[in-house]
């Protein structure tokens, strides 16, 4: 599936439109050209909520709260266990619109999301 930026991935301004594939079901890529995310559901190893602002929900045009799906960037390690998972910017997808936007909560709101948490904390 592609899918347009609607807010950039921070650092990757001049992205505007990712492919998004499932990897298994655990994990997903985006990728454009030569640049690569792997991302995580973060439902699949902890709780993880919070809210989006209407201004995000606006630009990623989001009729429904169910619309959007969560994932977050996955820097992957050797072995696995090291990898690590950024829980304070996640990637906000509405598969509907095609529409992807990165977002990045405040850690006062949100003190249990780190940036770079070593995913063998949630196995």
């Amino acid at each position: 599936m592609r899918l347009k930026t609607a807010q950039p991935i921070f650092g990757f301004e001049n992205i505007s439109e990712f492919s998004f594939e499932k990897i298994d079901d655990f994990f997903y890529s985006i990728n454009s050209g030569d640049i690569s995310f792997q991302l995580i559901d973060p439902l699949t190893v902890r709780d993880y909520s919070f809210i989006v602002d209407k201004g995000y929900k606006d630009i990623l045009e989001v009729e429904n709260d169910s619309d959007i799906k969560v994932y977050n960037i996955v820097t992957i390690q050797n072995p696995i266990e090291n990898s690590t998972i950024n829980f304070l910017a996640p990637i906000l997808v509405n598969e509907k619109k095609a529409l992807l936007a990165q977002i990045v909560l405040d850690e006062k709101k949100y003190p249990d999301f780190g940036l770079s948490e070593q995913i063998k904390n949630f196995l």
